[in-house]
C-alpha cells in the first residue's frame, strides 16, 4: 500500500500547514518502538538520557530505520519534493500529570534553515489524546511572515528558549490534532503552534523529526544532515552516515557532534552576546 499522501491531502496541507492524522505503524509496532525508546533512556541513565536522545538515529540502528522509514518519508516528499535531508530527529515528552507545556510559536524563528522547505513529522509512541496536551494549530499561518518571539526560559516551556510568539492568538480558529499511537502529524515550519500540559496518568510520548528540501540552508553554522530520498547536489550540509555499532564511540563523537552543531543554531544569539 502506498504511503503517499493523496491529492486532497497535499493541497490541506498547502492551504492550512499541517496535515493529520496520518497513520504510520500498527499497535504492535508502535509498543515495540516505545519498548526500544524507554531500553534507551534505561541505559544511559536519568542524568544523560537526555542529551544521548536527541539524534538517537544517529547511535541506535533502529532509529535510523525510523527516520529512513517510508511511510513518514514519502508523505514528505509530497510536501517537500524528492530530494530530502533529515537535519535532526528530537522528542517532545510530558510526563504524567506534569505541567510542562509548549507555548505559541514559530519553528522558523530560531532553527536558521532558508528558505522555508522544511516540515516536521511528529509521530505519537502513545496516546496523544485531548487530555494529553496534543499539538493545536493556528492554520494557514504558515503563509504569513515569522513574527517577532519573546525568550522566556520558563522552567515549565519544553522548547529551548521558553520562546514565545508576540501578538495575540485567536484560540476561536485553533486546531487540535490528537493522535492515537501510531499515527504522525505533518507541519509546516512557519505554522504557529504550541500545546497545554499532560493530565493522564500515562507519558506523552513524541518522536520528532525534522526534515528539510536538499536546497535548504543552515544560515547560522555549518551544520549536519542525513540523505533520507534522492539526491543532495547542493552540500549545504555534512552527510552522516549509518551507525554500525550501537553506542560505539565513534557514534556517540559523532552525534555529540552533531548535536553541538544544532545546539549553536537554535542558541546563536547567545553565543552572539559572548563574542
Amino acid at each position: 500500500m502506498s504511503a503517499h499522501l493523496s491529492s486532497d491531502a497535499i493541497k490541506s496541507f498547502d492551504q492550512n500547514g499541517f496535515y493529520s492524522p496520518i497513520r504510520v505503524y500498527s499497535e504492535a509496532e508502535t509498543a515495540e518502538l516505545r519498548r526500544q525508546f524507554e531500553a534507551v533512556e534505561t541505559h544511559f541513565g536519568p542524568k544523560q538520557a537526555k542529551r544521548h536522545i536527541t539524534d538517537l538515529h544517529l547511535i541506535a540502528e533502529w532509529a535510523w530505520d525510523v527516520v529512513h522509514d517510508p511511510r513518514i518519508v514519502d508523505p514528505i516528499t509530497d510536501v517537500l519534493g524528492p530530494n530530502v535531508l533529515l537535519w535532526s530527529l528530537n522528542w517532545f515528552i510530558k510526563e504524567p500529570l506534569d505541567q510542562k507545556f509548549v507555548s505559541y510559536h514559530q519553528d522558523a524563528t530560531y532553527w536558521g534553515l532558508e528558505p522555508h522547505d522544511v516540515a516536521t513529522a511528529w509521530v505519537a509512541l502513545s496516546d496523544a489524546s485531548e487530555a494529553t496536551g496534543p499539538m493545536k494549530f493556528v492554520p494557514g499561518s504558515h503563509l504569513e511572515e515569522v513574527r517577532d518571539h519573546d525568550d522566556t526560559f520558563g522552567k515549565d516551556n519544553l522548547l529551548s528558549r521558553g520562546q514565545v510568539i508576540d501578538g495575540d492568538i485567536d484560540e476561536e480558529t485553533v486546531v487540535l490534532s490528537p493522535l492515537s499511537a501510531g499515527e504522525m502529524s505533518l507541519h509546516h515550519v512557519r505554522l504557529i503552534h504550541g500545546s497545554t500540559p499532560n493530565q493522564t496518568t500515562d507519558r506523552r510520548i513524541g518522536m520528532v523529526l525534522r526534515y528539510c528540501a536538499t536546497h535548504v540552508t543552515q544560515t547560522k553554522v555549518r551544520d549536519t544532515a542525513v540523505l533520507v530520498h534522492g539526491e543532495d547536489n547542493f552540500g549545504n550540509f555534512d552527510l552522516l552516515p549509518k551507525p554500525e555499532t550501537e553506542f560505539g564511540e565513534v557514534e556517540l563523537a559523532r552525534q555529540y557532534d552533531a548535536v553541538s552543531r544544532m545546539q549553536r543554531a537554535l542558541h546563536s544569539k547567545d553565543y552572539e552576546d559572548s563574542d
